[in-house]
């Protein structure tokens, strides 16, 4: 706890310092999670933690490259993907660092990627494009600029 002085007021007050959380992992309704688990893996060198599946449901939980963010693709009985839902592309995204977004966006389309757009609204050094997984997902590919 920290002590704080209210400018308006004789008292000082205890707050409790906020706990900072990290991300465990995103989850994201699929229909196909174990395929896009592989594709993830084949394409973009994600690593598979975890995958399992039944007639009725199945789960993949992934990791970036970098193996600190997670993303689990999971199918639920009953309930639509997520893509389904969305009425803009942007809604939900994955944004990945990229150096040369046209080329690796011409990779991804070669695997099955679909192009969507250059984004309109950059800074200057930045280059960001979006296309979409085989299943609807929408993929960023992000390059932003030096001073950052």
């Amino acid at each position: 706890m920290r002590m704080l002085y209210a400018p308006n007021s004789c008292r000082h007050t205890e707050i409790q310092t906020m706990k900072k959380y990290e991300i465990e992992h995103i989850g994201i309704s699929v229909e196909k999670p174990i395929e896009m688990a592989n594709w993830y893996q084949e394409t973009l060198g994600f690593n598979i933690k975890f995958s399992a599946e039944d007639e009725e449901k199945g789960v993949a939980f992934l990791t970036d490259g970098s193996d600190k963010a997670m993303l689990e693709f999971g199918k639920i009985p009953n309930v639509s993907p997520l893509t389904e839902g969305l009425s803009h592309h942007l809604q939900l995204h994955i944004a990945l660092r990229s150096e040369d977004p046209d080329k690796d966006a011409e990779y991804l389309v070669s695997k099955g990627a679909t192009f969507i757009e250059k984004c309109p609204l950059r800074r200057p050094g930045e280059n960001l494009i979006v296309l979409s997984d085989p299943w609807g997902n929408t993929i960023q590919l992000v390059k932003r600029s030096v001073d950052e």
